[in-house]
């Protein structure tokens, strides 16, 4: 075969997953190529989500993590399992996000992580019967500030937004923060958190309140909740009928040496035994959007591309180690 025909195949090969269906299960090391970098993400699609379109999660790891500890540590399998939803777990660059004021060679070199997340959604709507009016993100330290981002630059694609363990990122919010719709958003703060100061919650909550026209000022919400040490009050009195904006202020637990230094940070770990990433979802599991649906990637190169690039030496060496770990903990492995 000489080499123009075997481009060709490989250029058609390679235009085939996008109409292939996503299997049920945990599909690990998912790759696209975006802005010239390869990157790659984690998508459980459980077969309680099969029939109607449905909804689905982004869950953002922190700063120095990865999707798949991301995974481990906030229980949104075992959510999307027992209610029938998707959850997509994607992989920083440099294990970081660019979440404007946080972290690392993300934010420094100015990752588009944004047109990342698109990229990813259209992938996976392509491949699995998404509700696109159903999207939802949230993650954790830095992942919340790239949820914040993402409720700010991504409103038409994002229905409601839960971050967690980090303030408002953006230095100027009212003028840089401008999303092209209204965000219900739930914000989680550590109230004994060492990483990041439990002081932004308040003037994250008030800045929220005044983006989506909340008009209880400095009135006590109208929703008020309590989980021991810890505490959600919810603002429902927003400019767009059943809009609502909250603030659930956590007491996480802290922990033997050597992670002494992440004390109160891990909030899905709290001394309430409080289930957040179940209040997230039953926070945004009522809000939808009016989305259309992202478009499905359509260049055969790119794909052709990131197929080839997904069989580097570094790449299988980590889908190896994903599913030794998910065969440790019982996960049902669709490796691709």
């Amino acid at each position: 075969m000489g080499r123009a025909a075997l481009l060709l195949s490989l250029i058609c090969l390679a235009a085939g997953p996008a109409g292939a269906e996503l299997p049920f299960g945990f599909s690990v090391d998912l790759t696209l190529t975006h802005d010239s970098e390869l990157r790659s993400y984690d998508v459980l699609r459980p077969l309680s989500s099969a029939g109607p379109p449905a909804a689905l999660v982004v869950d953002l790891h922190g700063f120095g993590s990865d999707g798949d500890e991301q995974r481990g540590i906030s229980g949104w399998s075992t959510i999307a399992g027992n209610e029938g939803f998707l959850v997509a777990w994607p992989d920083g660059l440099d294990s970081s996000w660019n979440g404007i004021t946080c972290c690392g060679n993300a934010v420094s070199n100015d990752v588009d992580d944004v047109g990342f997340m698109r990229a990813m959604l259209a992938a996976i709507q392509a491949e699995a019967n998404v509700d696109p009016q159903r999207i939802y993100v949230t993650g954790l330290s830095n992942g919340g500030a790239m949820s914040h981002r993402l409720a700010c630059e991504a409103a038409d694609l994002f229905a409601a937004a839960a971050p967690m363990a980090f303030p408002v990122p953006y230095p100027d919010f009212p003028n840089e923060c401008q999303p092209s719709r209204v965000v219900p958003l739930l914000l989680f703060m550590g109230l004994t958190d060492s990483v990041v100061s439990y002081a932004g919650a308040a003037p994250s909550y008030a800045a929220w309140r005044d983006k989506n026209a909340c008009d209880s000022g400095g009135a006590v919400p109208e929703i008020d909740e309590s989980y021991g040490g810890s505490d959600c009050s919810i603002d429902t009195s927003c400019g767009e009928t059943g809009v609502q904006v909250g603030l659930c202020s956590v007491t996480g637990s802290d922990f033997d040496p050597p992670l002494e230094g992440f004390n109160g940070h891990i909030l899905y770990i709290n001394d309430d035994a409080f289930d957040i990433s179940q209040r997230a979802w039953d926070f945004m599991r009522v809000h939808s959007t009016d989305a259309p649906g992202v478009p499905a990637l359509s260049s055969p190169l790119v794909l052709w591309a990131s197929m080839a690039a997904a069989g580097s030496a570094a790449l299988a060496q980590r889908r190896l180690r994903r599913r030794a770990r998910a065969h440790v903990d019982g996960s049902d492995v669709a490796g691709r």
